[in-house]
């Protein structure tokens, strides 16, 4: 901090009322500057032993911090020998690699190094069944509450826990996407019976946040399917509240190849995230715990909130920025009271002790309020992080926290906000379309020759090596530009209020590829308009509704079907504009990113090919890893099941899809589309018939089979509560009812 100017050499005279103020004022500076209250208790919860878990081991571990302190951190895992040292929690070291920009990471641009140690105050190991206690954990106590409590429970509600965090208030899924369902299980599981003990607090405290790191694959359609199969015969509603979020990219580019160290290799430049229930209250505790989670105020990040309420930049109608607004006016902001510079919180009780001085000498009081009184010193989001705890705030406050915008009871679950997440996954593309370029050319199984003396590299780079191939740029483009926009677009149409477009507004992954597709006119509206599938799903959807007019076959214009058949109507040559050059800058960009280009390609080496002489090897794809696993079933088969939703033919107007998931599904053995050869001319059907569909996150694996069941599926809570089963029930005991 600064140092006060002192101007007055000579000792001041208490009794003059000048130097009462200037007495009174330096202190109330010095108080604003020099006092900052600690940082508020939170508890997160880790579940998952990915390597996102590492990376916030070792920076929200690090108590030497002081934004760490009062932040108590617990993992709970299947993997014992990762997280725990000797009984102990491992301590894990990261080194981050720090980048000029987050947003242009290229080779040339200049990098420094920081290196973060820390380890998690508590660490959970839960066996394959949830009843068996792992003898390589925790010790229960002989408190009664902690009887028959499983170890992801006990993380959970803090009973018998090493640490003092009690509950927990945010439980965070690190793991990848073909993870989500089966921890889902586990927690919901749990919550529901800690919620029948009574051991998750009562109702009037904030709600407990659920969510990911990564909310593709569907990730709230996981919630409905796991909290509805957990769910209790008897059970209506939680005594206590659940949110549930879900973040649109992953914050890190990380990796781990040895317990306790962690490579962080770069950030993602935007944190964009889904909340529900889709409300102010719940955005404003979500904004105060994942700010902390994230280490917001000390990368200078903040959150962006999806769906229908976001910033009319992405594609909201600007809610979430008026009520931003609202609450600075009112002293708060998203979870926490307005946090001040020490030069503005100087300046803001200068004034106010000037204004109280004055009164003083004219004898005067102020709102009722003794003059007398000493001013009142600003708090900082720091010291007070949740002031709506302390009493019922002001209104307008009041009034902004309880009541709804149009867009919050338009979309009360926040699905279009989740949809956004899954629809705008840029791995999801990237990496099955580089996994073809790099495999595509070798044997039945992707076996192909790899060098390292020649090379330099073990094995292949993904990005260096696999994105430079001209195939993964094609193949990018065609899908990400092309395919993927036919079936944002028309799935915004039929889903989203007009007016609103919360899911193309974030086409194209990062910002400033956004911008140059708009440029050149490829957004997904242009390519819907362009292909005319747009309309097709619209045409699609009335007659499913409505049926078909018997009026129609009478009428000048063409039917349904003739539109559909035109040869203007589908995906064709042309459609996107500059898409040869928008090819090579994205094998360039992908292969030329510093971020990217240390991590290597999941290889499996042919052993017997080790002793060639001139070191040759044969590697083939190890399709065990989340690059297949998550990418195929739980990204490029979404959108090829609700492309068959919307009525689209698939082998015309999604061929590029189509092709990269026969040929991974190939390697992997599946069959998560219909193969070409076995088509047999089911128009329509090729997702929904496939024998491995129910492996997919496609909407066919849930049951869902039209637009209309879609929206009935989207209505589900996503945390198992029953609506309409408890107003029935009150309904059925009412006098009214009683007398009929």
């Amino acid at each position: 901090c600064a140092q006060l100017p002192t101007t007055n050499v000579n000792p001041p005279n208490p009794s003059r009322p000048q130097h009462k103020f200037k007495t009174l004022l330096s202190l109330s500076i010095v108080m604003a500057t020099f006092s900052p209250s600690p940082p508020a208790a939170q508890t997160t919860l880790l579940i998952g032993g990915s390597n996102g878990t590492s990376t916030l081991c070792a920076i929200l571990g690090d108590k030497s911090k002081s934004v760490n302190a009062g932040h108590t951190l617990r993992v709970a895992t299947r993997s014992s020998h990762k997280y725990l040292d000797n009984g102990a929690p491992r301590v894990w070291r990261c080194k981050e690699k720090k980048h000029l920009s987050d947003v242009v990471s290229a080779d040339f641009l200049p990098t420094r190094f920081l290196t973060h140690v820390g380890a998690p105050d508590s660490v959970f190991v839960y066996g394959n069944d949830d009843s068996n206690q792992s003898t390589a954990t925790l010790t229960l106590s002989n408190d009664d509450n902690s009887s028959g409590l499983s170890q992801l429970e006990q993380a959970i509600c803090g009973i018998s826990a090493p640490d003092n965090g009690g509950i927990a208030d945010i439980i965070i899924l690190a793991c990848p996407v073909s993870a989500h369902l089966s921890l889902l299980r586990r927690i919901a599981k749990a919550m529901y019976n800690l919620d029948a003990k009574g051991l998750l607090g009562s109702s009037n405290r904030p709600p407990i946040l659920i969510g990911t790191l990564y909310g593709a694959g569907g990730f709230d359609w996981m919630s409905r399917i796991a909290f509805y199969n957990a769910r209790p015969p008897n059970f209506t509603t939680w005594k206590r509240p659940l949110g549930l979020f879900g973040l649109k990219a992953f914050p890190y580019l990380c990796k781990s190849l040895k317990a306790g160290e962690v490579s962080l290799h770069g950030r993602f430049p935007q944190l964009q995230v889904a909340v529900m229930p889709s409300n102010a209250y719940t955005r404003s505790h979500a904004s105060l715990l994942l700010d902390r989670v994230l280490q917001n105020s000390t990368t200078g990040k903040s959150l962006e909130f999806l769906g229908l309420s976001s910033t009319e930049g992405l594609g909201g109608d600007g809610t979430v920025g008026e009520e931003s607004l609202a609450l600075q006016n009112s002293g708060l902001r998203y979870g926490s009271v307005q946090t001040a510079n020490s030069a503005r919180n100087a300046m803001m009780i200068a004034a106010q002790t000037h204004k109280q001085i004055k009164e003083a000498q004219q004898g005067s009081t102020s709102g009722g309020v003794a003059a007398s009184m000493p001013p009142a010193t600003l708090s900082t989001t720091i010291g007070n992080p949740n002031p709506l705890a302390n009493g019922i705030p002001a209104s307008p406050t009041l009034d902004l926290l309880l009541t709804h915008s149009l867009s919050d009871q338009a979309d009360p679950s926040s699905a279009l906000a989740f949809l956004t997440c899954t629809l705008n996954s840029t791995n999801q593309i990237l990496h099955p379309c580089i996994l073809v370029a790099l495999f595509g050319d070798g044997d039945h199984d992707g076996t192909i020759s790899w060098n390292p003396n020649k090379e330099l590299t073990p094995l292949p780079r993904f990005y260096a090596d696999g994105a430079a191939k001209p195939l993964a740029g094609e193949l990018i483009t065609a899908i990400a530009g092309g395919e993927m926009y036919f079936v944002i677009d028309a799935l915004e149409r039929l889903l989203s209020p007009r007016g609103y477009d919360p899911i193309t507004a974030l086409h194209g992954g990062e910002p400033v590829g956004r911008k140059f597709m708009n440029w050149l006119g490829n957004s997904p509206h242009d390519l819907g308009e362009r292909s005319g599938l747009t309309g097709v799903a619209l045409r699609n959807e009335w007659q499913s509704m409505f049926g078909k007019n018997s009026n129609d076959e009478d009428a000048s214009g063409p039917s349904i079907g003739d539109e559909d058949d035109d040869d203007s109507v589908g995906n064709m040559a042309g459609l996107i504009n500059r898409e040869a050059m928008l090819a090579k800058f994205m094998s360039y960009g992908l292969s030329h990113n510093s971020r990217l280009n240390a991590v290597l390609s999941p290889c499996i080496i042919d052993e017997s090919s080790k002793n060639s002489k001139d070191g040759t090897i044969l590697l083939k794809p190890n399709t065990s890893t989340r690059f297949f696993t998550d990418d195929t079933q739980h990204g490029l088969c979404i959108i090829l099941g609700l492309a068959e939703l919307l009525g689209f033919d698939l082998e015309r107007d999604m061929k590029q899809t189509l092709y990269v998931v026969r040929r991974l599904q190939r390697w992997m053995g599946k069959e998560f589309v219909l193969p070409e050869s076995d088509d047999n001319g089911n128009k329509g059907k090729i997702v929904g018939s496939a024998k491995d569909v129910a492996e997919t996150s496609a909407p066919q694996a849930f049951g869902i089979h039209s637009i209309q069941e879609l929206r009935q599926f989207l209505k589900l809570d996503v945390f198992g509560e029953v609506q309409q089963a408890m107003s029935e029930d009150r309904l059925r005991r009412s006098g009214l009812v009683s007398r009929l």
